[in-house]
């Protein structure tokens, strides 16, 4: 028998994943059969809240085949037969769990809170640290926010007490002021000049973290202009349909009508994603130098070519000549 307490333990269970996959509920348990190696041998697997276990059934005899659970079996046959027992086995956890490392109250809503506002789902990098995981700006890729599971050793208090924490960015100027090393820390692993840190247990109110996420998702960007998420998308969205025919802009044009020149990156990884290319013709912005984009969303550079000559704009070497079509706003 495979005792799979180790395996499921940092994982959430779907049961409406289990009865779909095809398991049967019986009781309060969760049972799945099928049949391997041309129906010689049965997989049973039962998931429940007492005990989840994996066994091998040889159907010959009907006993039980322990030697798929040995680590020290060997020979070709016990081999295939452990192989494919135990793709079933992770088959079935990659299909009907969850990754859920943080079990604390006040994680879950921060993590629910992230995903509805954001977008965001936690990115597990390190594989060694299963317990350590990050939020990123999808705009430009920075962390705003970092989830992990501690001593409170580590934070400077006397206890070796495990604790969930969020470390967050915070303005620079005003770290000094929000630092009490009860609830608020300066930032764990992190720039202590321009992170804190937050103890989910309850000591802060949720409420507050969530203001302190908002602000430190604001701070992830580097946006002077205030505008953020979706709303700064649909801004660039809209002022691509602004651009007069036979005109181009550039990357920090567009940036700088937002009114933070140093969004020029941001605005480039926005219309990355530009859901229709006809209502907003994001052909018609260049780098500094009147470059093409290899990576042109709708198609690399041809396409963007093709689109540019088609109203008149001459593209020469990839490049477009800004002093002749780079619509000066002003004068509009």
């Amino acid at each position: 028998m495979r005792n799979l307490e180790s395996k499921l333990k940092k994982r959430k269970i779907n049961h409406e994943k289990l009865l779909k996959y095809g398991f049967k509920k019986e009781n309060e348990k969760y049972v799945y059969k099928t049949k391997i190696q041309n129906g010689q041998f049965e997989v049973n697997v039962l998931i429940s809240d007492e005990k989840n276990y994996a066994k091998l059934i040889d159907l010959e005899n009907e006993t039980e085949y322990i030697p798929v659970d040995l680590e020290t079996s060997t020979g070709q046959f016990v081999g295939e037969l452990k192989q494919e027992y135990e793709k079933i086995i992770e088959d079935i956890i990659m299909k009907c769990t969850s990754k859920e490392v943080f079990k604390s109250r006040q994680a879950k809503e921060v993590i629910q809170y992230i995903e509805e506002k954001y977008r965001d789902k936690l990115e597990f990098l390190w594989e060694k640290f299963d317990d350590n995981a990050i939020w990123r700006n999808k705009q430009n890729n920075k962390w705003y926010g970092i989830l992990l599971t501690v001593s409170e050793r580590k934070l400077g208090i006397e206890s070796d007490k495990i604790v969930e924490i969020i470390d967050l960015r915070y303005p620079k100027e005003k770290i000094e002021s929000v630092l009490d090393h009860t609830k608020i820390f300066p930032g764990y692993h992190m720039n202590k000049k321009s992170w804190i840190t937050i103890k989910l247990d309850e000591t802060v109110e949720t409420t507050k973290i969530f203001k302190l996420i908002d602000n430190s998702y604001k701070l992830s960007i580097g946006n002077k202009c205030g505008i953020t998420g979706e709303s700064l998308s649909q801004k660039v969205y809209e002022y691509l349909t602004t651009i007069p025919e036979g005109k181009v802009v550039t990357y920090k044009q567009v940036a700088e009508s937002l009114g933070n020149k140093g969004l020029a990156r941001v605005v480039g990884n926005i219309l990355h994603k530009n859901p229709d290319g006809d209502k907003y013709p994001c052909y018609k912005v260049l780098n500094s130098k009147g470059e093409l984009a290899e990576a042109f969303v709708f198609g690399g550079k041809e396409i963007q070519r093709e689109r540019l000559e088609k109203e008149g704009i001459k593209v020469i070497n990839d490049k477009v000549d800004l002093k002749l079509y780079q619509w000066k706003e002003e004068g509009v």
